[in-house]
């Protein structure tokens, strides 16, 4: 298995399913209402939707960074505010994370090894540092929404 394949794959288990530690992120995600997803549980503490957008936005910063462009994340895309509170507007939410997931998923397919050593645009981590990392933040915010979920 090459670097490319193995970060891959961990990034897909995390997301997707069969993940080590415990639920993957759509899994958790699964079932999870427009209603459910805007509630604030606890003060001070970010919706599941909220997670969700900011996770999005985070996949595709580093989607855009390893292509050699630069993605600086002003804090309006880091914890994006939830405007519409519908059905609808929820499942263009998650449509739009798998969209964006697809789309980092192609890009860690297409490269090569020499391309995990170079440094991701405007950053001092090598490429395949930034994709573990990505891994990583999903797996934090998945555990943050699972613990959000039992309070719902």
């Amino acid at each position: 298995m090459t670097e490319t394949d193995r970060i891959l794959e961990q990034l897909n288990r995390a997301f997707y399913k069969e993940a080590w530690h415990g639920p993957a992120f759509l899994e958790i995600l699964n079932g999870v209402t427009a209603k459910q997803a805007s509630k604030h549980s606890l003060a001070e503490v970010h919706s599941i939707w909220e997670i969700v957008l900011h996770t999005k936005t985070w996949i595709e910063a580093v989607r855009i960074r390893c292509v050699g462009k630069e993605f600086n994340v002003s804090d309006e895309q880091d914890w994006p505010k939830v405007t519409v509170f519908s059905d609808d507007a929820w499942q263009q939410t998650l449509a739009d994370l798998n969209d964006e997931h697809k789309k980092l998923e192609d890009v860690i397919a297409s490269m090569r090894s020499s391309d995990l050593n170079k440094n991701a645009a405007g950053s001092s981590l090598p490429n395949s540092s930034m994709l573990d990392s990505i891994i990583h933040h999903n797996i934090y915010h998945t555990a943050q929404i699972a613990l959000l979920k039992k309070l719902i």
